[in-house]
C-alpha cells in the first residue's frame, strides 16, 4: 500500500511540474504573439499614412500654382519609393492580418473623406 502511495505523490509532482512549464510557456508563447500584433496594427498605421501623405503631396503638386515645380515632384518621386519601399514589407505584417490590404484601403478612404470634410469647411 506504501508503495503505491508513493508511486501516486511521484505521479502527482511531476504532474505540477510539467503544468507549472506549459503554463509558463504558453503565457510566453501569448506575449509574443501580441507583441506581433502591436507590431501589425502599428503597420497599418504607417502604411496609411504613407498612402494619405503621397496623395496630399499628389494635390498640392496639381494645384495650378505649384504645377510643375521640381521639388514638389520630386518630394513626391521619393514618397513614392518609400510606399513601394514599405510594401516589400507589407507581407510580413499581413501575416498576422491577413486582410490588410482591405484595411488599407479602408483607412485609405476615411482619410480622403476626412481630408473632404476639413476642405468643405
Amino acid at each position: 500500500m506504501n508503495y503505491v502511495v508513493i508511486v501516486l505523490m511521484v505521479v502527482a509532482i511531476l504532474s505540477i511540474v510539467f503544468n507549472t512549464v506549459m503554463v509558463w510557456y504558453a503565457k510566453s508563447t501569448l506575449l509574443k504573439i501580441d507583441t506581433v500584433y502591436t507590431a501589425s496594427e502599428e503597420a497599418v498605421e504607417i502604411f496609411s499614412r504613407m498612402d494619405s501623405f503621397k496623395e496630399h503631396l499628389q494635390s498640392v503638386y496639381d494645384m495650378p500654382t505649384f504645377y510643375g515645380d521640381e521639388t514638389l515632384r520630386s518630394l513626391l518621386e521619393h514618397s513614392g519609393q518609400m510606399i513601394e519601399f514599405l510594401k516589400r514589407y507589407e507581407m510580413i505584417y499581413s501575416f498576422t492580418q491577413p486582410d490588410l490590404e482591405k484595411q488599407l484601403a479602408e483607412a485609405s478612404v476615411e482619410m480622403e473623406e476626412h481630408e473632404e470634410e476639413e476642405a468643405e469647411e
